[in-house]
């Protein structure tokens, strides 16, 4: 009896992480291994319901996020009280406790049936994104979607991942990757000519499919300046920064500070087995007859791994790793990345052609045996690459 008590304490650690307070912030130790038929059949049913509650308060957190908010960056002092604040809010929702009382200031708490979200006030809006955290038990799988509006049909393949995973965390922005200026062109917003070649280009884009987001409904959205690609190497392609386009401050995977990085920074280090799931998306022609990339971006993620169990899947396109594979879309300048490198956790960053993200939007069966497959916490960590 004292035996099989102590295997099913064991597996539910592996299979939920402990998440509390007094938790060793060590590198994850390797979860046990689970067949992909096995790890499938213990995912939840969807609340279809709460599904649709939560797609809906989230359009109206992203609401005027392509053109008109102004994004706005914390500074050192906002920072440390949002990550206290989301500290607090995980050791409370993994304990069943009542959520934290008092909210940093521009935020609140909401309650929404077995999540809570943490979101920017209606009035105070900047920007900074918006956190899903499910209550009660839970995967230690962070769900990220930070270029909802340019990486278009991102946002719902998120959602579908975070509900079949049963994943603790979603993390979505709330502003368009480029509504902000690169840091280098925000002094005098570049000359006259740079400003009309970006115009065009960014035209040209969208004749031509780019990733720019359809447009929605927002009247809001309909008065804002058109958003400006910056010139280069687009960051989610390159494996140098110093080759790479300007970091702009509203892009949250690239630039070192804002309140999604504070936040995934804090979960990261606060959750034991934290594993991260990424999710971009690319213009076919970036790599010709490829459906999906998968890559570790440098950390101890088995990149390898989660491309075998997402090729069933997928049957109609290829899953393709980085850098095996492809030589770009590795992420590995991504900043939540390199923190996960810091500590030594899993990440995974999943990049999506146009045409299977259109696929999977328009087919709700589809994209959910797509987040079933799409099942890390069972895939042991490979050793970090020197």
């Amino acid at each position: 009896m004292k035996r099989a008590r102590w295997a099913g304490l064991l597996a539910t650690t592996l299979l939920f992480g402990c998440g509390a307070p007094s938790c060793p912030k060590t590198p994850p130790a390797p979860a046990a291994a689970c067949p992909p038929a096995e790890a499938s059949a213990m995912m939840p049913q969807v609340n279809e319901e709460a599904t649709k509650a939560l797609e809906e308060r989230i359009a109206k957190l992203r609401k005027g996020g392509r053109r008109t908010v102004t994004y706005k960056a914390p500074t050192n002092e906002e920072e440390r009280a949002y990550a206290a604040w989301v500290r607090d809010a995980l050791v409370a929702a993994t304990e069943r406790k009542e959520p934290p009382k008092k909210a940093p200031e521009g935020f609140s708490l909401r309650v929404l049936g077995d999540v809570w979200l943490l979101e920017e006030t209606r009035k105070k809006k900047r920007g900074a994104g918006v956190i899903v955290m499910r209550t009660g038990r839970a995967r230690p799988i962070l769900v990220e979607a930070p270029h909802t509006f340019y990486d278009a049909g991102t946002l719902p393949i998120a959602l579908s991942v975070f509900d079949a995973q049963a994943a603790r965390v979603l993390l979505i922005n709330t502003v368009h990757r480029y509504i902000d200026k690169p840091a280098d062109a925000a002094k005098d917003g570049g000359t006259k000519d740079e400003k009309a070649a970006t115009k065009d280009k960014a035209k040209g884009a969208e004749a031509e499919g780019d990733e720019v987001d359809e447009k929605d409904d927002d009247k809001d959205d309909e008065k804002g300046a058109a958003v400006e690609e910056p010139a280069g190497v687009d960051r989610d392609e390159a494996d140098d920064a110093n080759a790479a386009a300007p970091v702009v401050a509203s892009d949250v995977a690239h630039a070192d500070r804002s309140f999604f990085h504070a936040a995934h920074r804090e979960l990261v280090a606060l959750m034991q087995g934290a594993v991260t799931v990424q999710i971009h998306g690319f213009r076919d022609d970036k790599s010709e007859g490829t459906g999906l990339i998968v890559s570790a971006a440098k950390s101890n993620a088995d990149a390898a791994g989660l491309a075998a169990r997402l090729g069933p899947a997928l049957t109609d396109a290829r899953v393709k790793i980085y850098p095996t594979d492809v030589s770009i879309l590795g992420g590995t300048i991504n900043q939540q990345a390199r923190t996960c490198r810091e500590l030594g956790a899993p990440f995974f960053h999943v990049e999506i052609s146009r045409t299977v993200r259109d696929a999977l939007g328009a087919d709700k069966q589809k994209r959910a045996r797509f987040a079933a497959a799409l099942d890390p916490i069972f895939a042991p960590p490979k050793p970090p690459n020197p």
